[in-house]
């Protein structure tokens, strides 16, 4: 027998219960790691230069509005592959977007002993949320897989598609 495989469907129910909160806990970290990255360290302006408070209010509202969707999907679909793929897609494309974003943050930014204090905040900022997003996906792989063996694809594409939805309402607000 395999380790993998559950030896009741009790104790298979509890395996997907106790992923699905992991992955709850998971989402929830990694979405307040990454709303905190515009609503407190876009006001060092040693990467971001001078930012509006409403620029930085609707970029936190578009990230937690993604999170949001993912968590909101998985309580109406707990059991559900559709509700695993579509959190597995999130996921991934949070994970993306945060590493590429503190890439082109950081690697062009000037560094210098006098804005030391910011530049590790910011540093630690973007590590906190690259990292909950990392749990976030191994999580959310890890519940998907104790679902079905196989992703949802239905899910994960449409999640894609969410994704590109937020992204592109996000970049049309401003003209």
């Amino acid at each position: 027998m395999s380790t993998d495989t559950p030896a009741s469907p009790t104790q298979d129910a509890a395996n997907i219960r106790l992923r699905r909160h992991i992955l709850s806990a998971a989402l929830w970290v990694a979405a307040l790691a990454n709303v905190f990255i515009p609503a407190v360290l876009f006001s060092v302006t040693q990467f971001f230069g001078p930012t509006d408070p409403r620029y930085r209010a609707l970029v936190a509202v578009v990230v937690f509005a993604e999170y949001t969707i993912a968590f909101m999907l998985l309580l109406l679909h707990a059991n559900v592959g559709f509700a695993a793929g579509y959190t597995a897609a999130t996921a991934a494309t949070v994970t993306v977007g945060s590493a590429v974003l503190a890439y082109i943050t950081l690697v062009p930014a000037r560094w210098s002993l006098s804005a030391l204090p910011g530049g590790i905040l910011v540093l630690g900022g973007f590590a906190f949320a690259v990292f909950s997003n990392l749990a976030f996906l191994v999580a959310s792989v890890r519940y998907g897989r104790a679902i079905h063996p196989r992703l949802h694809l239905t899910g994960f594409f449409l999640g894609i598609a969410a994704y590109g939805a937020l992204i592109f309402a996000y970049v049309h607000s401003f003209h």
